[in-house]
């Protein structure tokens, strides 16, 4: 039996109830995470005017959770994305460097909803994408001019709603070979060189054409057997020779997961971590003049480390900006969703104090996450440094107080009642699993926010910037 036949039989017979202790936790853990961050969606930058557009495409089946909208089930898929990934928020695997819920979910979800499948349907086909995604990444490894998110995400949501639909083996790998053209594009970073907001769209636009395969494949359309492994299979991107084995190891990627703790790129984490610790240690009164942040050469990294500077909308050059961010959390004291969503974006202290934060890319080269030093320097000559690993991985993960103050912050910018919005998530996630099929509908009404599209007083702002 070759592998990707093999595969795909592993992937149709997965299922969330199969999943140990601590793949459970995992799962509970990053479904609250997502379905939470996804309040806030509709208020960032080109979310709101994208969930408007293919509201004006025409009504539809499925519900999208926190807005009043009903899309048709490849609009919805691409509208859910969308909210998951507006504010850069959400989750990613260090080593495979892929945001996996604003993938895996919508694609589940969506199918879900449009079919009346259960919520043990759902999960199922949540699971399948999470490890598709994962292992193709973790496969291929790093690619020029790629984010692996996007240049993978349609095969891994073509996966989970192939599963969520209940296909056979030989169906679901019809719907990711169908999906292979819109794959292993190189051009995906180019959102990131030019900072555009576009690019919290882009695992949105992948979910949209794998719903699509799945139900081409569900119809009896065939794509080509060599997806995975044939001359131009996605194998073939692999720089070395590729270890399809990886793709049939143990165990399931969702417990290899981080949750974030900053809205921002995942290569700037332990640089913000570390400028906290080293103001912990900064006397009372002292001014910080300057700093040195020092963290590995590589793509991933110089992607970062690039001196601040305004390439397109404000907020992704922040969010991917290691010197903006030192210093916004340098002037505010804190490093939330309120630092890129509120005033703080155009604070003229914070981008005067970035253009004296240095990144020397002087560790050795990696695409991996790992520790980073950071030095602040005074007005008086004196020299504060930390260093910090990347918080929110399962190696050093966020409790659940931290988890709760993000997801807070996540609901005030949505306008919903912190306590509620977050009883609400905790609801739907907990009687998931037991939800009937015909039954998500109800079990997501608790979904909801009273304005969906209002526009912000910080919107206006810097959209006039």
């Amino acid at each position: 039996m070759d592998m990707a036949r093999a595969w795909t039989e592993d992937l149709a017979a997965r299922r969330a109830f199969d999943l140990d202790v601590s793949e459970q936790e995992a799962l509970t853990r990053l479904l609250v995470d997502a379905l939470s961050i996804a309040s806030a969606g509709a208020q960032a930058e080109g979310v709101r005017e994208t969930v408007a557009a293919l509201a004006g495409l025409g009504e539809g089946e499925v519900p999208v959770p926190w807005t009043d909208l009903q899309l048709d089930v490849p609009q919805a898929g691409l509208a859910m994305s969308a909210l998951i990934h507006a504010w850069d928020f959400d989750d990613t695997h260090d080593e495979a460097v892929v945001h996996t819920s604003a993938v895996a979910l919508p694609a589940a979800l969506a199918v879900g909803l449009r079919e009346g499948r259960s919520g043990a349907d759902v999960l199922d086909g949540f699971v399948v994408g999470v490890q598709v995604l994962a292992r193709l990444s973790r496969l291929v490894g790093p690619q020029h001019g790629m984010i692996r998110t996007a240049g993978l995400g349609a095969l891994a949501a073509a996966a989970a709603a192939a599963r969520t639909l209940g296909l056979t083996p030989e169906q679901l790998g019809h719907a990711v070979s169908l999906v292979l053209p819109s794959a292993g594009s190189r051009h995906s970073r180019q959102v990131v060189a030019d900072s555009a907001t576009n690019k919290r769209l882009q695992p949105g636009l992948a979910v949209q054409a794998g719903i699509t395969a799945a139900y081409l494949a569900r119809a009896g359309v065939s794509g080509p057997v060599g997806w995975l492994d044939g001359e131009y299979g996605i194998a073939s991107l692999a720089a070395t020779e590729p270890d399809l084995d990886v793709l049939l190891a143990p165990g399931w990627e969702g417990a290899r997961l981080s949750l974030k703790p900053y809205p921002a790129c995942r290569y700037t984490h332990s640089a913000i971590t570390a400028t906290s610790r080293a103001l912990a240690s900064l006397p009372a009164g002292a001014t910080v003049d300057r700093a040195e942040v020092h963290v590995p050469s590589g793509a991933g990294y110089a992607m970062v480390s690039r001196p601040f500077a305004r390439r397109g909308a404000p907020i992704v050059d922040a969010q991917f900006s290691i010197p903006w961010l030192v210093a916004a959390h340098v002037v505010t004291g804190r490093l939330d969703l309120r630092t890129v969503a509120g005033p703080d974006l155009l604070d003229p202290e914070v981008e005067a104090l970035a253009t004296r934060v240095v990144v020397h890319q002087d560790q050795p080269e990696t695409s991996e996450m790992v520790p980073a030093t950071v030095d602040l320097h005074t007005a008086d000559g004196l020299t504060v440094s930390g260093t910090a690993p990347m918080l929110g991985s399962p190696q050093e993960p966020m409790d659940d107080a931290l988890l709760a103050a993000k997801a807070a912050g996540c609901f005030a910018v949505a306008g919903v009642d912190p306590v509620a919005g977050l009883a609400a998530v905790r609801d739907v996630v907990g009687s998931l699993a037991d939800v009937p099929r015909g039954g998500l509908d109800a079990a997501l009404a608790g979904l909801a926010t009273p304005n969906p599209f209002r526009t912000t007083t910080q919107e206006t702002a810097w959209t006039s910037a």
